[in-house]
């Protein structure tokens, strides 16, 4: 049986930041520099059951979401903004060449108004 994933991401789907940080590189100083790209994009961002944070062992948390696109994201230093939360994508489900939906996990970092 076939399951249409399209039409469920596309039913789910949300406007949200992705802040994307270029490979650096060194200056002639000596100095490390790199570029960041902020850029909106469109994914279904789901928060995950307690079932499956209680069986990840402590490496999922409550506030770790899972985000659903059709788009590929860089994995290297991306962040997303999402409700006045920052996440850090952590890692991709390698099923995307069959589904066409590339699957992320966003790890928690922060909100924009909580007190550090």
């Amino acid at each position: 049986m076939y399951f249409d994933f399209y039409d469920l991401i596309n039913k789910y789907s949300t406007v949200f930041k992705a802040i994307m940080t270029s490979e650096g590189g060194y200056n002639n100083v000596g100095e490390y520099s790199c570029t960041k790209e902020e850029k909106e994009f469109t994914g279904a961002i789901i928060g995950i059951s307690d079932g499956k944070i209680y069986r990840s062992a402590g490496t999922l948390k409550d506030k770790d979401k899972y985000l659903f696109m059709f788009e590929e994201l860089p994995l290297n230093d991306t962040e997303i903004i999402y409700k006045n939360s920052r996440y850090k994508v952590e890692k991709q489900v390698e099923n995307a060449e069959f589904t066409g939906i590339y699957q992320y996990t966003l790890k928690y970092v922060s909100a924009f108004n909580e007190e550090a």
